[in-house]
């Protein structure tokens, strides 16, 4: 039986701008985090990396080989020349976000509106 996967994110363009909203609330399962790299990479590879928002409103929990993925599309895009912001991170993820440094890799906003006006 063929597998399906179903789209572990919406896209839009505001402004110019790619973005990104995360539909699952927890990114841990190994297959879940699958999906989502290919399909980041199939964004990468559809729209081109010029300017992209991932928002994370509705994500409550995310494994640490998330944080590896998200690590992999930042390099794509900083590779392309483009730029890559993230939103509307729960507190308790953006802690681990700091805690592991990411924070300083990785441009992180309060809000989808604050990410979009910092291009």
């Amino acid at each position: 039986m063929p597998s399906t996967t179903s789209p572990r994110f919406f896209v839009e363009t505001v402004g110019g701008v790619t973005v990104a909203s995360f539909a699952d609330t927890e990114l841990v399962a190994e297959q879940v985090i699958e999906e989502v790299s290919g399909q980041l990479d199939s964004l990468a590879d559809g729209v081109g990396l010029d300017r992209v928002v991932l928002n994370f409103r509705e994500v409550r929990f995310m494994s640490s080989s998330m944080l590896g993925v998200l690590l992999k599309f930042s390099k794509k895009v900083k590779a392309s020349d483009g730029q890559l912001k993230l939103c509307c991170i729960a507190p308790h993820l953006k802690e681990v976000f700091k805690i592991t440094k990411f924070d300083r890799i990785l441009e992180i906003f309060d809000d989808e509106t604050e990410a979009l006006d910092a291009f």
